[in-house]
């Protein structure tokens, strides 16, 4: 063998395994990129904060226990419920006291300007006896 045959096949042999390292690098991207490989990336949401969502309560009234009685509740203790503004807190006294006892949250629905959404903050903190 000459010296160029020498050298034509070293530079095949350095082709060759070149090609091999390229088509094995190919392979573990191609593997780390399939879906069964796939990890997610778990992004948590940032929700926005409505000031009706900011509950900060009377300091005449710190250290309220919860669950409050909501036939017997004044409008000031109605109001330290998330929400529960002076308006729905009158809503529940008006209709307290022109219906009697409540006997079950749902029916605070048949008063306008009360949802389900209302109803269902006040069974988080409040009770029925």
């Amino acid at each position: 063998m000459s010296g160029e045959e020498k050298l034509s096949r070293k530079m095949m042999i350095i082709l060759v395994a070149g090609g091999i390292i390229l088509l094995i690098g190919a392979s573990i991207i191609a593997f780390m990129n399939s879906p069964k490989y796939y990890k997610p990336e778990f992004i948590s949401k940032i929700e926005e904060s409505t000031p009706e969502d900011i509950f900060v309560p009377d300091p005449e009234f710190e250290g309220t226990a919860f669950p409050i009685e909501i036939n017997t509740a004044s409008s000031d203790l109605l109001q330290l419920i998330p929400n529960i503004g002076p308006t729905t807190a009158e809503l529940i006294i008006d209709y307290r006291n022109s219906k009697g006892t409540i006997l079950d949250f749902d029916e605070l629905l048949l008063v306008d300007g009360i949802g389900e959404k209302t109803v269902e903050i006040l069974k988080e903190y409040c009770i029925i006896n």
